[in-house]
């Protein structure tokens, strides 16, 4: 084995260890042990909520989460919900959610209806490719839902 000058060796010596990556346990839901263990002398009490959806409602716009994973933690008497997903934004006027109760169990629901964005800019458009009124453009506009192509191929395929 060959030696090293000196001033290689330290240089060797002082290189900096990469760490090595920790694999993450199954069923590791919410934090590590030991935060967990921290949080319950502090007197915190996580739980887990199954939830399929969370909309957050503000007035300039609507956040809605599908699928989240949402977290309860409670500490001297306040509730603190986590709530981790990925949000689509949406105008105020964009959605509505209608509660519901059916007839027969009881059972109550919401239905979610994301009403289409239609914008002067899309009217215009509708109403020059197919050459017509603006008004009937955004009249099929609104009657296709916001699809542009759907409104300009019903405006140009009438008889």
């Amino acid at each position: 084995m060959v030696k090293l000058p000196k001033e290689m060796q330290k240089k060797e010596k002082s290189k900096p260890k990469r760490p090595t990556p920790v694999a993450k346990r199954e069923g590791q839901h919410f934090g590590s042990r030991q935060m967990r263990r921290r949080m319950q002398q502090q007197g915190i009490e996580m739980d887990q909520i199954n939830a399929t959806r969370v909309i957050i409602e503000g007035p300039e716009k609507n956040l809605i989460i599908e699928q989240p994973e949402v977290v309860l933690m409670k500490q001297m008497g306040q509730e603190i919900y986590q709530v981790i997903g990925e949000a689509n934004e949406y105008e105020p006027n964009e959605i509505s959610i209608e509660h519901t109760e059916s007839e027969e169990g009881g059972e109550e629901s919401d239905y979610l209806e994301v009403k289409p964005t239609i914008t002067e800019n899309d009217i215009m458009l509708v109403a020059t490719q197919a050459n017509v009124q603006r008004t009937e453009a955004e009249a099929v506009l609104n009657e296709c839902g916001g699809d542009i192509a759907k409104a300009i191929l019903l405006l140009k395929n009438r008889p």
